[in-house]
């Protein structure tokens, strides 16, 4: 079990009210036991937690019990290219709300797709690998406010759960030997990458897409998850997709996310609203201070399994990919965690990738939303 760091404590009341919401266990045919989650038909708690919550990413780590490794480590300026910077496509909005070359993957102006940039596979040992196994922990930076993917519990809030989470575990148990000795750091969405550069954490599993503007700075692994931008809307709004029907509609996006690029690119006569991350996004339109957010489709139909009243709006809107992100100058843990990605989605049914899914997503994804892992792709 992971414990509060004590700068946490701010945040008591809010985890005192996600710990009483009400919690159900769920069986799925041929799998294991559900792992207790939050009742659905909560907004109100979602939007009184939610904005203590926002002070609460910022408390600092979960260390399990007995930790006391630190964290801090001498960096220098990342090497300048990796990816490229983002090939400028027509962005020209015609007549008829077509949203062109958006709905596209992103192709970086080396020509290449940025989740198919990372480093083959390899167990060879490095400096990255090798000062991980000397301290004897794995720190990796996580997300505790998204539902299903990073959360904490609601029977223990000093405990952070979900399908980013179990996957944390997976790498520190092939890299330690033990899952158990991970340090999960909740981190906010705009400190991942400078995080990264100052050596503060070995890696970042927080649902973050693979982009090429991202490559500059950080290094991602192979995908281990395919996923899209998409609109969420209450169930009786009048918008109909990433169109004409924005217009004069408030639509919320996290800082420093691919939702935002999209709405500055192309609002379709939106007011853009800019908050912390998509769960502030989601609290704003609780709160009546915006009529729609637009994240990745896999967080925004968690919130929705989280809040019946909101709803998927059309198709998503651009194919995105999660990746785990590292400093730019670790190449051998790159290597490695792709090797250990190779590991976690083989098997079919079997492999732990689908044991995560199962226990985590499939109830609240359709069968076409990502059923599968993602397929690996390296540059070399």
């Amino acid at each position: 079990m992971d414990a509060t760091d004590p700068a946490a404590s701010a945040a008591s009341a809010a985890a005192a009210a996600l710990a009483s919401a009400p919690a159900r266990a769920r069986t799925r045919t041929g799998t294991r036991t559900r792992r207790r989650r939050p009742g659905g038909g909560r907004p109100l708690l979602t939007a009184a937690c939610g904005l203590a919550l926002a002070g609460w990413m910022l408390a600092g780590s979960l260390p399990s019990p007995g930790d006391t490794a630190g964290a801090g480590h001498a960096h220098g300026e990342p090497p300048p290219v990796a990816g490229g910077r983002v090939v400028q496509v027509d962005d020209t909005t015609d007549d008829d709300d077509t949203i062109g070359s958006l709905a596209a993957r992103e192709t970086c102006a080396n020509g290449t797709d940025p989740a198919a940039y990372s480093w083959s596979p390899s167990r060879d040992g490095g400096e990255a690998v090798r000062r991980i196994t000397e301290r004897g922990r794995l720190i990796v930076g996580v997300d505790q406010n998204s539902y299903l993917w990073g959360y904490r519990a609601p029977d223990d809030p000093q405990t952070v759960i979900g399908f980013d989470i179990d996957l944390a575990r997976a790498v520190a148990a092939d890299l330690l030997g033990d899952p158990g000795r991970v340090t999960l750091r909740p981190i906010p969405t705009d400190q991942r990458i400078p995080l990264l550069e100052n050596r503060e954490v070995d890696m970042v599993i927080r649902s973050m897409s693979i982009t090429c503007d991202r490559w500059e700075a950080v290094a991602f692994s192979a995908p281990y998850f395919d996923t899209g931008q998409q609109l969420l809307a209450p169930r009786w709004s009048g918008i109909t997709g990433f169109d004409s029907s924005l217009a004069g509609m408030r639509v919320c996006s996290g800082d420093d996310t691919t939702a935002r690029v999209l709405l500055e690119r192309e609002p379709h006569g939106a007011e853009l609203v800019t908050a912390g991350g998509h769960l502030d996004c989601l609290v704003r339109i609780q709160l009546g201070e915006a009529d729609a957010l637009m994240t990745d489709g896999a967080l925004a139909a968690a919130h929705a399994a989280q809040d019946p009243t909101m709803r998927l709006i059309g198709e998503p809107i651009k194919e995105e990919s999660y990746g785990i992100a590292m400093n730019l100058d670790d190449q051998d843990l790159v290597r490695r965690v792709n090797a250990i990605l190779e590991d976690y989605r083989s098997g079919g049914d079997g492999s732990a990738w689908q044991l995560a899914y199962r226990t985590w997503l499939a109830d609240w994804f359709p069968p076409d939303i990502s059923p599968e892992p993602a397929a690996p792709r390296y540059r070399d």
